[in-house]
């Protein structure tokens, strides 16, 4: 019996450190538009142009031409590849050219463009991306319990373990995808959730397939037996009302892997399934988010056990 609990931990063992590197290897990382926005030259450039602009609308193409020349160099040293910061540029250039052959108007109009190109760029680092960083839990419930088999207690010979109410906890991220399904619905995104979730389900002093007379090897006595289970999920989750501080969600189908502690009688414990849920988050504030969860899980029960559950609970999240 040692050896059978020795190779349930080393399967669930294999699945934390799997896990670990999916965490490790998905971690977000800066994209280019707040790297952008973080980046003081994209700021000095504004200022410039800003500059440039208002000498130009008082006529002075001399002070415009060295305020857009200020704001060029600033522009360029930036080192982001984006379309507003090359348009930018480009304003930029023609300002300076235009000033200098004396065109006030002309460079008040390029240096207007060039900062209003490199205010979108300040502007994309801050809008909200969607993404969420989320951790949860709340009551979850089995819809058959695990009374009578051979590790939970025993086959009964000392009592059932056969609870099937606990609590669950986990985490997880939300990565948006589209924040109007590709164009076709506006205010209606899709994220792909990417979850861990840990559940107990019973626990209870009884026999177990290491008690005297269970088996012809058995000589341990009773012991605490808990029922857990580890799942990993990938799912698609639709949230409504996009761009306002209420938005509900549903998981129309998503994929669970499983695995069961004890293992069953046959010494199986991994398990896939799919996922229903439903829920809704409100804005605390900025990117802090409180949520409402409830999920319906359908295992195919490739244990010999019924793994089915249902979950409902409060979550948090923070944008990022």
């Amino acid at each position: 019996m040692q050896a059978l609990r020795s190779r349930g931990n080393i399967g669930v063992r294999a699945v934390a450190v799997s896990l670990a590197a999916v965490f490790a290897l998905g971690a977000p990382v800066l994209s280019s538009s707040a790297f952008a926005a973080a980046n003081p030259h994209v700021s000095e450039a504004v200022e410039h142009a800003k500059g440039a602009a208002s000498h130009g609308q008082q006529g002075h193409a001399d002070a415009c031409v060295q305020r857009a020349e200020e704001a060029l160099k600033h522009a360029r040293a930036a080192g982001v590849k984006n379309p507003h910061v090359d348009m930018g540029v480009i304003h930029l250039m023609e300002a300076v050219q235009h000033g200098k052959a004396g065109h006030a108007d002309a460079c008040t109009e390029h240096a207007d463009g060039a900062s209003a190109h490199l205010a979108e760029v300040l502007a994309e680092g801050t809008t909200p991306t969607g993404n969420r960083v989320f951790f949860r839990g709340g009551y979850g419930q089995l819809l058959s319990d695990r009374g009578g088999e051979l590790i939970t207690d025993g086959h009964g010979v000392a009592g059932k373990n056969d609870g099937t109410g606990g609590y669950y906890i986990g985490g997880g991220t939300d990565l948006m995808v589209t924040k109007d399904l590709w164009g076709m619905m506006n205010g209606v995104a899709l994220v792909g959730e990417i979850g861990l979730e840990f559940k107990r389900w019973a626990s209870a002093t009884v026999g177990n397939g290491d008690t005297t007379t269970v088996t012809g090897v058995s000589n341990g006595g009773l012991s605490k037996v808990q029922l857990t289970m580890l799942t990993v999920s990938v799912a698609p989750k639709l949230k409504f009302r996009q761009g306002t501080d209420f938005q509900p969600w549903i998981i129309p189908a998503g994929l669970d892997f499983h695995v069961i502690s004890p293992t069953s009688s046959q010494i199986n414990y991994l398990d896939i399934g799919v996922q229903f849920g439903g829920g809704a988050e409100f804005r605390v504030w900025k990117e802090l988010w409180l949520g409402l969860d409830s999920r319906f899980h359908l295992a195919s029960n490739q244990t010999n056990t019924v793994n089915n559950f249902w979950t409902a609970g409060v979550y948090g999240a923070i944008g990022f």
